[in-house]
């Protein structure tokens, strides 16, 4: 059983923690925050030094990066993977996850996902509580489907993009890259690039 340290010890970083409990993988669950030394503890877990640290760790341990930012959160991963440090892709036991389905590294998949044949996630993604993501799906790197989010068949989410808490996508669209899908949402159409999507059906509203 291997070590795991988890970057960064906020809420999502209690949820990660939880999740990598309930997998029974890890002997021992600690945290990197800078708010160290000044914050010892998060819940029920030790924060051991700070975010910036972490390779005086690497040799001991394997990441997680609990870092909702999706662009912070790849180029995070792209420091550690190039430093050759181990990012596991951490799943609740209660996940449903086709064995024709594939994950990359330093994925985290909360409780009651559903990932379905044919998907393919690539590399950081978060896959939120009770999200759904149906048959021949592809995330690119850094994707985040919030909590109660579903995808129908055939998505292809590019890279850094995020789907609100409750919200969903037709079938066979592309949504493009950095792009995020409000809460509630409902996406009908493909998406151009860096824009906020709100509504039923959703309508860019903003740039990013």
């Amino acid at each position: 059983m291997s070590k795991l340290l988890i970057i960064g010890a906020g809420g999502h970083g209690r949820v990660i923690a939880d999740c990598a409990d309930a997998s029974r993988q890890f002997s021992e669950i600690a945290f990197l925050d800078d708010s160290y030394p000044e914050r010892a503890d998060n819940l029920a877990w030790p924060i051991i030094d700070k975010s910036s640290l972490w390779k005086c760790y690497q040799e001991q341990y394997s990441f997680a990066l609990a870092i909702g930012n999706n662009r912070a959160r790849l180029a995070l991963f792209q420091a550690l993977t190039s430093a050759d440090a181990h990012l596991p892709n951490i799943i609740h036991p209660s996940a449903v996850i086709s064995h024709h389905s594939s994950l990359g590294s330093g994925n985290v998949v909360f409780a009651n996902a559903v990932i379905n044949p044919g998907t393919k996630i690539a590399n950081a993604c978060i896959i939120n509580t009770g999200a759904t993501i149906d048959h021949d799906c592809q995330l690119a790197d850094a994707v985040h489907i919030s909590p109660g989010a579903n995808l129908a068949g055939g998505v292809n989410v590019d890279e850094q993009s995020w789907f609100g808490v409750g919200s969903c996508s037709i079938q066979a669209i592309n949504i493009a890259k950095n792009c995020q899908i409000g809460a509630g949402a409902a996406v009908t159409k493909n998406t151009q690039a860096n824009g906020l999507y709100v509504g039923v059906p959703a309508k860019r509203i903003k740039d990013l």
